[in-house]
């Protein structure tokens, strides 16, 4: 599978050097979760990773910056980018909120005009920058991304795309995996481009397992409400579907190697 790598998590750089090396090695892919700022690991990824050797992606601390505070954070955001993109950065992860939005029907314009209001903001900075940014789906139905998109489309901006993130569609949202990327097509129709997020999970809670965690608890198979090809075969269906985008893993630091070649193995 092409474009597949993992996420690391800025916090121990004895955790996160040999993940670093094993993608220089192979080309694959690094997200960067960028939730301690930790200045050693920094430092590393500053060294390693700016040379652009291979392709490389942060994930800002959505619980600090999310785009319905983007009015409040903006500086947050500026400094987020400049960090990222010293370690070669072309684009950051971000999440609409840090909790779920209200579903009132009465209520739904003002939090589209908040949202698309704080996108147009955070567009005009990575216009600036040259960045993006790609939003992921996280507590909200497939229809507020739906509709999200149609309101930043319409509104001209070029800079906000969409991070795919399969746990929690499977946990956080009523519809199925084919119906999920059923709109990623249609995104890729808009000219947004997409990132993925990879991992297993029960459907209870966002657990991000690796496959051999998976596979122990007997859930590789198909569940019979979201994912019809079980694991690793709706990873399999994405590359194939979206072979272009960059896909990336969030499990344990511990086993995201194993986790990675298992995947590929397969």
């Amino acid at each position: 599978m092409r474009n597949l790598g993992f996420k690391i998590i800025d916090t121990e750089r004895t955790q996160v050097e040999p993940l670093i090396e094993y993608a220089l090695a192979h080309g694959r892919p690094v997200e960067v979760g960028m939730y301690h700022l930790d200045s050693a690991v920094h430092e590393l990824l500053r060294r390693r990773l700016a040379s652009g050797m291979v392709p490389v992606n942060a994930h800002i601390h959505h619980e600090r910056c999310h785009v319905f505070n983007f009015h409040q954070t903006l500086d947050l955001l500026e400094a987020h980018i400049r960090q990222a993109r010293d370690f070669g950065s072309g684009y950051s992860v971000v999440h609409a909120a840090n909790m779920p939005l209200t579903l009132r029907p009465g209520k739904q314009s003002a939090v589209a005009s908040r949202l698309l209001d704080n996108l147009e903001r955070a567009e005009a900075l990575c216009v600036e920058q040259d960045y993006r940014l790609h939003l992921e789906n996280v507590y909200h139905p497939l229809d507020f991304y739906r509709h999200l998109f149609e309101g930043a489309v319409g509104r001209g901006l070029t800079r906000i795309h969409f991070c795919f993130d399969i746990g929690h569609a499977k946990v956080w949202s009523a519809e199925t995996l084919d119906q999920w990327l059923a709109f990623l097509d249609d995104l890729v129709g808009d000219g947004i481009e997409l990132h993925f997020h990879l991992h297993a999970n029960q459907g209870l809670i966002d657990e991000h397992l690796a496959l051999v965690e998976a596979e122990a608890l007997d859930i590789c198979g198909p569940d019979g409400y979201f994912n019809a090809d079980g694991y690793p075969g709706a990873y399999r269906a994405i590359a194939r579907r979206f072979p272009d985008a960059v896909k990336v893993f969030e499990v344990k630091h511990e086993l995201a190697i194993a986790n990675l070649e298992a995947a590929v193995a397969q």
